[in-house]
């Protein structure tokens, strides 16, 4: 009994070690591979990416020119490009923010700001001049273009009206723009000077305002 507790207690603490010796609170990239540690490693604190930088999994502060993460993101992201091929839980700010979601069914929670921020199944905010979600937006896009598949909230073109607006799914919620196209409404309203329902609107077409329930 005593060697079986033993046994057990040393691949506890090796399975501790392990994880710790994969996790690195520091990382600094030039241009991968030129960076410390490998980019097959997860991340724990900072990386600054001074070119170009990838890893594994995230949580922290992710700085640098462009960043890359192969699996979820965890923390605050600066940087010129900012990629997630995972899921997102924070935000991503810089001229492009790309979050993939990794496999169908995941679903990430943040905020994206920058000029192009493209997610998959985000519950958030995008905020820049091309928003776009290719499974479901569950909160707000705000833009000069908004497109996701399915929307469970809002879509606000810059500066309220200036803005295209399209859900190419079933749209819960409100588009304000100058133009608002949706395949679907079930419970929602178009505010604009063209509004475009496919399927259940008010009417196929409206100038001012259009809707579905």
């Amino acid at each position: 009994m005593g060697g079986r507790i033993a046994f057990a207690v040393f691949a506890a603490v090796s399975a501790v070690f392990r994880v710790a010796a994969e996790s690195a609170p520091f990382m600094l990239s030039l241009l991968q591979p030129v960076q410390l540690p490998d980019g097959g490693r997860d991340v724990g604190g900072v990386r600054i990416s001074l070119v170009y930088g990838g890893c594994r999994n995230m949580k922290g502060l992710d700085l640098g020119i462009a960043g890359h993460c192969d699996g979820d993101f965890s923390g605050l992201a600066v940087g010129g490009v900012n990629i997630v091929d995972g899921r997102l839980f924070g935000v991503q700010a810089g001229l492009v923010n790309w979050n993939g979601n990794g496999e169908t069914g995941s679903h990430s929670i943040g905020v994206q700001a920058g000029l192009l921020n493209n997610a998959g199944d985000l519950g958030g905010v995008q905020y820049g001049w091309i928003n776009r979600s290719s499974v479901r937006m569950s909160g707000l896009q705000s833009g000069l273009l908004n497109w996701a598949d399915d929307l469970h909230g809002a879509q606000l073109g810059s500066y309220f009206v200036l803005g295209v607006n399209i859900c190419s799914g079933t749209m819960q919620g409100c588009q304000i723009g100058l133009v608002n196209w949706a395949e679907r409404i079930d419970g929602g309203i178009q505010i604009g000077l063209l509004n475009i329902v496919r399927r259940n609107g008010w009417l196929p077409v409206l100038p001012v305002i259009n809707g579905g329930f």
